[in-house]
């Protein structure tokens, strides 16, 4: 038993990674102390104090949140504050606890917690969960093209970088359809709406072979077109391209639909 005790107080405790699903969700019924752990809003927050009820995103000065992108190598003698994230070694650690201890030698999580998250080296957007869904355009807070909750679930769910590439691809081309709903189709020229329509059936193809190779892959129009108004003007523009390019209309599918998708607008 003598024997048994000294092991363990001679080696250290080993902690694994824990990536961001493991991680306690939020509960604002719950009492935090400083240096608790949950997840909220697609991120981890460190408690910086003792809070209840007080919304992690809303409230910087009693969470810090774990960063994800920026991430630099440790560095012997920096000061990192809670929240602040490192690269050790082909690792990720952020920091629970002030200190000075190198991460390796991080002796049961004292200082440094490692952890994983999809998302680390990707800057999501700060969604706001109720006006996500109000209007059929979403919320896109960075502007680059891409409805905020649809870019959340890519990023989060898809670590695989062909099958994130994919899907950020597929929110601008059905981006390109919802706005044939909106506008004059007249004005918009009978090979604009050809290429749209190839380039949408390659991508259906493409989703079908992603799905087949038993990689628990869903697909992304679910998640684009999830609601009543947005699955109605999904199929109004369907419609509409129907109607111009008439029932004689063969779409021409490449012998690679997923390279091809994942190529669009490169050189």
């Amino acid at each position: 038993m003598i024997r048994i005790l000294v092991l363990l107080l001679t080696f250290p405790i080993f902690a694994f990674a824990l990536d961001y699903v493991e991680y306690p969700r939020f509960d604002s019924t719950q009492s935090y102390r400083r240096g608790d752990v949950v997840a909220y809003h697609n991120h981890l927050w460190v408690s910086k104090l003792p809070s209840v009820n007080h919304e992690p995103a809303k409230n910087s000065w009693r969470w810090g949140q774990v960063a994800l992108t920026n991430i630099d190598e440790w560095r012997y003698g920096q000061l990192y504050f809670l929240g602040n994230a490192v690269s050790h070694q082909e690792k990720f650690y952020f920091v629970r606890k002030f200190g000075f201890t190198k991460p390796e030698m991080n002796r049961g999580g004292y200082q440094w917690e490692e952890f994983s998250h999809p998302a680390i080296g990707y800057e999501l957007p700060d969604i706001d969960y109720k006006s996500a869904n109000l209007a059929v355009d979403g919320v896109d807070s960075n502007f680059n093209g891409i409805r905020d909750d649809y870019e959340i679930f890519v990023v989060m769910e898809h670590t695989d970088p062909v099958l994130r590439h994919l899907g950020l691809q597929a929110a601008q081309l059905y981006r390109k359809l919802f706005a044939i709903a909106r506008v004059d189709i007249d004005e918009t020229s009978i090979q604009e709406l050809a290429l749209l329509t190839d380039q949408l059936v390659s991508l259906r193809v493409c989703n079908r072979q992603n799905i087949r190779s038993g990689n628990c892959f869903n697909g992304y129009q679910h998640k684009y077109v999830n609601t009543p108004e947005r699955f109605e003007i999904f199929l109004m523009a369907q419609k509409l391209l129907y109607e111009v390019l008439g029932d004689d209309y063969e779409p021409q599918i490449p012998s690679e639909p997923c390279k091809y998708i994942t190529n669009i607008g490169g050189e």
